[in-house]
């Protein structure tokens, strides 16, 4: 039985390893060729959804999904989409598994040297923060049990 709980133990840390994402990675991503992202998150054990990314004009989304939820096997534990022009990564999106990896997250956007601009209510009880830097723009999408992360460039000099 000891050596059947510690095998469980050491399984669940790799598998959370692999989808807990830092924001230095989440910026390293931007301005990446898309088969270099993709790779990566292969690597990190996430897998492509085609059913959920496309082309539309110049702009590709892809989607990524982590783990399996084990109360609800049809569910991802995370999400991450990309968008890209010509190829490129331009925005990504990353949904989080819960708020303690979440709050990680916004603790080094905050500790970056950014300012918060603007915090509004969007539907089903959600709220979106932007925050700037001069070279990123980040929101942060927080409802009851949703946790997303936003990573653009900050073009706007």
């Amino acid at each position: 039985m000891k050596y059947v709980l510690t095998f469980l133990f050491c399984f669940t840390i790799l598998l959370s390893k692999g989808q807990s994402l830092k924001l230095s990675q989440l910026k390293s991503f931007i301005g990446q060729p898309v088969s270099s992202v993709t790779d990566s998150l292969i690597h990190g054990e996430w897998r492509v959804r085609p059913e959920l990314s496309g082309v539309q004009g110049r702009q590709l989304y892809k989607t990524f999904s982590y783990g399996t939820h084990q109360s609800e096997q049809s569910k991802a534990l995370s999400w991450f989409r990309i968008q890209a022009d010509d190829e490129v990564v331009n925005q990504l999106y990353y949904q989080l598994n819960g708020a303690e990896a979440y709050n990680l997250i916004l603790k080094e956007i905050k500790e970056s040297g950014t300012e918060k601009k603007d915090i509004q209510d969007i539907e089903n009880k959600q709220i979106s923060t932007y925050y700037l830097s001069i070279d990123y723009i980040f929101q942060t999408i927080t409802g009851a049990d949703s946790y997303t992360v936003m990573v653009m460039p900050n073009t706007q000099l």
